[in-house]
């Protein structure tokens, strides 16, 4: 079956790919689902999103994952910097597969595609969390936003979001890098299990007050926009000093999960280091740097 090139609306309501802008196109979703593009998203226009944020905008009502659907759109050559939203994720994932609650309407899901000439994939989410987490704070006095290695967002010590970032390569050099981003802005309600529920909260819950999506999504993609447009390969020294202030696990016990198999180690976190790993001093044996794995705080 040939599919339809995608709908990607550009900054000044100009398109590509698609000659009627009242012809949504199609794309194929998690079991072979169709996913259909959207005219709006977060009460705004496609063409309005694409002109406040100055970068092709593609949205969606409903999707597998914007991760897949920008990667789709990557392979299709968009430009660097287009941004996937979606009103709900069926498939949302996180590290490791895991599943990604994404009720409609509850919180802010969306990709962006880069295009960098190198990368330090270590890196990249730290930059990402570091990015976000400033600019949440500027634009949201009182939410406090923090950082837990490797990819987490948090506040008030519980689950605001998190980051998904997903690189293709030729040989040595990076294609392009998808950055996902899921944020929770309303109460995640019923419907989703209490083992999330517990852990997590939402933008809304913590200033008392109904934010607008698109309020958050600009904080997101400027965060975002900052620190990966042109990443780079160390964090340098105003960065490290921002990290020490939203590092939530900094001097705090936690037990580090390595990948695989490998015992679980119950330990202090000592802090993060320029090139992204995780300083982490375990209950028995020396200060160790580690570039994979998760924490458990305690």
């Amino acid at each position: 079956m040939v599919l339809p090139r995608a709908l990607l609306l550009l900054p000044g309501g100009s398109e590509e790919g698609r000659t009627s802008r009242n012809a949504a196109a199609k794309r194929p979703g998690e079991d072979g689902e169709m996913s259909e593009a959207s005219s709006a998203w977060g009460g705004h226009s496609a063409e309005e999103l694409a002109d406040r944020w100055g970068r092709p905008v593609r949205a969606f009502d409903s999707v597998g994952s914007t991760n897949d659907e920008a990667r789709r759109l990557a392979e299709e050559g968009v430009p660097a910097g287009t941004v996937v939203l979606a009103g709900e994720q069926t498939a949302g994932r996180g590290r490791g597969a895991k599943k990604w609650a994404s009720p409609p309407g509850a919180g802010v899901y969306m990709s962006m595609i880069f295009r960098p000439e190198v990368l330090e994939p270590a890196l990249v989410s730290v930059l990402a969390g570091l990015g976000i987490a400033r600019t949440l704070d500027h634009a949201f006095p009182g939410l406090r936003p923090s950082i837990k290695w490797p990819n987490d967002l948090y506040a008030n010590g519980l689950k605001l979001g998190g980051i998904l970032s997903e690189a293709t390569w030729s040989e040595r050099r990076p294609r392009y890098l998808v950055v996902g981003v899921g944020l929770n802005v309303r109460p995640l309600g019923e419907g989703i299990s209490q083992k999330i529920t517990r852990h997590a909260t939402s933008i809304d819950e913590e200033l008392g007050r109904e934010v607008p999506l698109v309020e958050v999504a600009d904080a997101v993609i400027t965060g975002l926009a900052r620190h990966l447009d042109d990443p780079r390969p160390r964090l340098g020294t105003a960065d490290l000093a921002d990290l020490d202030h939203y590092d939530g696990m900094r001097d705090r016990r936690g037990t580090l999960v390595p990948p695989g198999d490998k015992e679980p180690l119950p330990g202090k976190c000592v802090g993060i280091a320029p090139d992204g790993a995780l300083l982490f001093r375990p209950d028995r044996g020396a200060l160790q740097r580690v570039s994979d794995g998760s924490l458990v705080p305690e």
